[in-house]
């Protein structure tokens, strides 16, 4: 694997960035976070939870560290949630029209997600939330980036986790 070279080149390890995520309804999500990596069309994020949230059967609690993983050329994001007793849990938001900046990653959430649980079991999330409207095409893509991460979830983990090891995080 080719070490990571950090094209921003930080003055430290944590440069502010803005994580934007649109969304389908047309709403825009602010979150304040820290670049680790921005590489050749992938950037890596880091943000600590400030407050308690349930992701289906997922509780985060403040403390806990996420490490978000963009590739400009994917259909999907990547969360990876390290809790205060050292457990991880990975989070794959489908998405497209991912921009990276050093001061600014920005995404459009298609509502389908996809949860790795502790064992290892995927599950589809969200699909509920897909407004009736939608066309076609962009079903579709959903529908394909859906049964891409099913297929290989296992794979793009690994590489996720050796990128973070790249960057100094033990996944």
């Amino acid at each position: 694997m080719t070490r990571f070279n950090n094209d921003t080149n930080p003055s430290s390890p944590m440069t502010v960035c803005i994580e934007k995520k649109l969304t389908l309804a047309g709403s825009v999500q602010l979150f304040e976070c820290h670049l680790l990596c921005l590489h050749a069309g992938i950037g890596v994020l880091t943000h600590i939870i400030d407050r308690e949230y349930t992701v289906s059967t997922v509780k985060l609690h403040p403390g806990d560290i996420t490490y978000a993983l963009y590739w400009v050329d994917r259909p999907y994001t990547l969360y990876i949630w390290r809790s205060n007793r050292h457990q991880f849990i990975y989070y794959f938001n489908i998405a497209d029209s991912l921009s990276l900046q050093p001061d600014e990653f920005i995404w459009r959430d298609l509502a389908v997600d996809i949860l790795v649980d502790t064992d290892n079991t995927a599950h589809v999330l969200d699909e509920d939330e897909l407004p009736p409207d939608l066309s076609v095409t962009l079903l579709g893509y959903i529908q394909s980036a859906k049964d891409h991460v099913l297929d290989h979830y296992r794979d793009i983990i690994l590489e996720a986790n050796a990128v973070l090891r790249e960057l100094g995080v033990h996944a």
